[in-house]
C-alpha cells in the first residue's frame, strides 16, 4: 500500500485533473492479483500515481485522508463482510467522496438487483469482469467528461441552492450544451423535489417534444400525480403505456395512481404487471407484497416478501418493512419460530442503525407479538401501549398506522385486552383516513377485528362530514368562522386533509380574513409537519429513490436533523 505522490498537478475548474497522466487512483479489490492488474492496466494509461487497498475499512480511511480522481473498486469482500456497494453509500452519505472523483465497480455478475444497486449510488461506471483494459479507459473517460460537463449544476446542489442548479438545467437544455438532455432531467427533477409543479411539469413536456424518452413523460404524470391530479396522472401513463407497452416504471406509477384513488386491485394488477417484466427486481416485489398484504391477500403477499427477503436482505433495495409484516403474518399463524427469526434480522438492523426511529418502531411492533407468544402479556401490554403513545407524532406516518392496526387487531383475536384500544383506533382514523381510499386502506389494515374496521370506516366519514360542512360555510361568506373551525379540528385530529383545507380557505379569502399573517403562520405549523406531503398511501420507504427518478447527489442526503426520523 502507498499512499499518492505529491504531484504538481494541473486541475480544470471542475476539480478533474487535466489528462489522466497527472490523475492519482485508489485500487480497492481483496484479490492481490485482481489489484497488481488494474494497477498496471492505469499506468498503462499514463497514471504515475496508483495506490491499493485490499479491505474496505483500509479504503475509506485512505480516502479520509487523500483526494483520489480514481477510484476502481471491487463488489465483493467476504473478509469484512460488506461489499463495494457498500462502500460507495457510506462514502456518499458522509460526504467523502468529492463530486470529480470518477468511482467505478468491477463485478463478477450484471444480475437485476446489482445494476438497480449501482443506479442507486450512482456509481460512474459499471463494468462486468472478464473486461478489457480499453473499455475500462472508456468508461473512465466517458464518466469524466460527463462530470466535466455537469459540475457547475452539482456544485450549486453542493452549495445547498437547488434554485440555480434548476436555471443552469434550464439553460443548458435552451442552449443544447454539452449533456444537455441529462441536465434536463436533472433540472425537472429538482423541480419536482422543490415542489414547483407546474415548472417541473412544463420542462418533463418539452424534453418529451424535443427527445421522446419514456422518463420524460413518466415524469410529466410523476409531476401530476404529486401535485394532487392523479386523473391526468392516469391519461399520461395511458399514453405512455401505448406507447411503451413493456416500461415497467409507468407500471409501477400506475400502481401509485390507482392506490391514491382507491383502486386497489387496479394497483395490484399494475404493480404484478412491473414484476413481470423485471421478475429479478427486489423492490417491485416487495411493493406488491405488502399493497397485497394490506388488501386481505395475507398469503400471497408472504410469498412475495419471502421471495424478497431471500432475494435481497443484504440489498440496499432491501425495505426492512418486509421482515415486519412477515412477522406479523407468523404472529396470525402462532408461528414463533418464523416470528422470532424476523424479530432477531430486525434488532440487527437497529444495532447498526440505533438512532432509526422507524427501524425502532418496526422492532417494538414484532416485539409485541413475540412476547404474546411467549406468554408474557403484561410486558407486551405495556410495549403495545407506549406505541399507541406515538400515533400524535409527526414522524408517525401511514405505514406506522397500518402496522399499529394490523398489531391490534392481532392482539385481540390473541386475548390481549388493550386500555382505550377503541380510542387509539378511532384517533389513528379521524388523522390518516383523509379520502375514501386511505379509510379503506385502514380499515383493510384492521380486518381481523370487525368493530375496529367499522370504527375506521366511521371516523373516516365524520372527517369528510366536518370538513365539507366547513368549506360549505366559508363558500356562503363566512370564512373566518369556517377557518375557525378548521383550524380546531385540524389541531385536535392532526388530519392532513383538514390542514391542507384550512390552508386553501386561506389562500382564497385572504382578503376577508382578519389577522391573516397569524393565520398563515399557524396553519404553516401544521402543514410542515402534519400536511398531505407526509400522509399519502406510499407502500415502504419513501427515502428509497421513486420509480423514474434520478440521483441528485446532496439532495438526497438526509440532513442531519432528519437523518433519524422516517420520511
Amino acid at each position: 500500500m502507498h499512499s499518492p505522490t505529491p504531484l504538481a498537478r494541473a486541475r480544470r475548474p471542475d476539480g478533474l485533473p487535466t489528462d489522466l497522466r497527472r490523475a492519482v487512483a485508489l485500487v480497492v479489490d481483496g484479490n492481490p492479483h485482481t489489484r497488481m492488474t488494474l494497477a498496471g492496466q492505469l499506468r498503462s494509461m499514463g497514471m504515475h500515481s496508483v495506490s491499493q487497498a485490499s479491505r474496505i475499512p483500509e479504503a475509506r480511511r485512505e480516502l479520509e485522508r487523500h483526494r483520489f480522481d480514481i477510484v476502481v473498486c471491487g463488489d465483493e469482500f467476504p473478509r469484512d463482510g460488506g461489499t463495494g456497494q457498500e462502500l460507495l453509500d457510506d462514502l456518499r452519505r458522509s460526504g467523502l467522496l468529492p463530486y470529480a472523483t470518477v468511482f467505478v465497480m468491477l463485478t463478477n455478475e450484471a444480475t437485476y438487483h446489482k445494476v438497480a444497486e449501482a443506479a442507486e449510488s450512482s456509481v460512474d461506471g459499471y463494468i462486468v469482469r472478464p473486461y478489457s483494459a480499453g473499455s475500462l479507459h472508456d468508461r473512465i473517460e466517458q464518466a469524466r467528461h460527463r462530470k466535466a460537463a455537469l459540475y457547475d449544476i452539482y456544485r450549486a446542489l453542493e452549495q445547498g441552492d437547488p434554485d440555480t442548479a434548476a436555471t443552469l438545467c434550464r439553460q443548458r437544455f435552451a442552449q443544447r450544451g454539452p449533456q444537455w438532455l441529462q441536465a434536463a432531467r436533472i433540472g425537472a427533477e429538482i423541480l419536482l423535489r422543490l415542489e414547483r409543479f407546474s415548472e417541473a411539469e412544463a420542462l418533463f413536456r418539452a424534453i418529451w417534444e424535443a427527445d421522446p424518452r419514456p422518463w420524460a413523460l413518466l415524469g410529466v404524470a410523476r409531476t401530476q400525480l404529486d401535485s394532487g391530479a392523479p386523473h391526468q396522472a392516469q391519461e399520461t401513463l395511458a399514453e405512455l403505456v401505448a406507447a411503451e407497452p413493456d416500461y415497467p416504471e409507468a407500471y409501477d406509477v400506475l400502481g401509485r395512481v390507482e392506490l391514491e384513488l382507491g383502486r386497489f386491485q387496479a394497483a395490484l394488477g399494475h404493480l404484478e404487471k412491473a414484476v413481470e417484466l423485471t421478475p429479478m427486481a427486489i423492490g417491485r416485489q416487495q411493493r406488491l407484497g405488502m399493497l397485497a398484504y394490506f388488501c386481505g391477500n395475507r398469503d400471497k403477499a408472504t410469498e412475495l416478501l419471502e421471495r424478497s427477503t431471500y432475494l435481497g436482505l443484504d440489498s440496499k433495495m432491501f425495505d426492512s418493512e418486509c421482515l415486519v409484516l412477515l412477522g406479523l403474518s407468523a404472529f396470525e399463524h402462532n408461528d414463533r419460530t418464523q416470528l422470532e427469526r424476523h424479530l432477531g434480522e430486525l434488532r440487527k438492523r437497529l444495532r447498526q442503525q440505533p438512532h432509526e426511529t422507524r427501524l425502532q418502531r418496526f422492532v417494538d411492533t414484532v416485539a409485541v407479538a413475540s412476547l404474546l407468544l411467549q406468554g408474557h402479556p403484561e410486558k407486551a401490554t405495556g410495549l403495545c401501549t407506549a406505541l399507541c403513545q406515538q400515533t400524535s407524532a409527526p414522524d408517525f406516518d401511514m405505514e406506522a398506522a397500518c402496522n399499529l392496526l394490523v398489531l391490534l387487531a392481532q392482539c385481540a383475536r390473541h386475548g390481549l385486552a388493550l386500555p382505550q384500544d377503541t380510542a387509539v383506533v378511532e384517533r389513528l382514523g379521524r388523522r390518516f383516513a383523509t379520502s375514501k381510499a386511505m379509510g379503506d386502506l385502514l380499515a383493510s389494515a384492521a380486518r381481523a377485528h370487525t368493530g375496529y374496521a367499522e370504527a375506521l370506516h366511521t371516523s373516516q366519514h365524520d372527517m369528510v362530514q366536518l370538513i365539507e360542512r366547513a368549506l360549505r360555510q366559508a363558500g356562503q361568506g363566512e370564512p373566518a368562522p369556517a377557518l375557525a373551525d378548521l383550524y380546531r379540528t385540524a389541531q385536535a385530529t392532526l388530519n392532513a386533509r383538514a390542514v391542507e383545507s384550512a390552508w386553501l380557505v386561506v389562500q382564497r379569502y385572504q382578503d376577508a380574513l382578519p389577522d391573516l399573517a397569524n393565520w398563515q403562520a399557524r396553519i404553516a405549523s401544521l402543514r410542515a409537519d402534519y400536511g398531505t406531503a407526509r400522509n399519502t398511501p406510499a407502500l415502504g420507504d419513501r427515502r428509497l429513490r421513486p420509480s423514474g427518478g434520478v440521483n441528485l447527489g446532496p439532495m438526497d442526503r438526509p440532513t442531519p436533523a432528519l437523518a433519524d426520523a422516517p420520511a
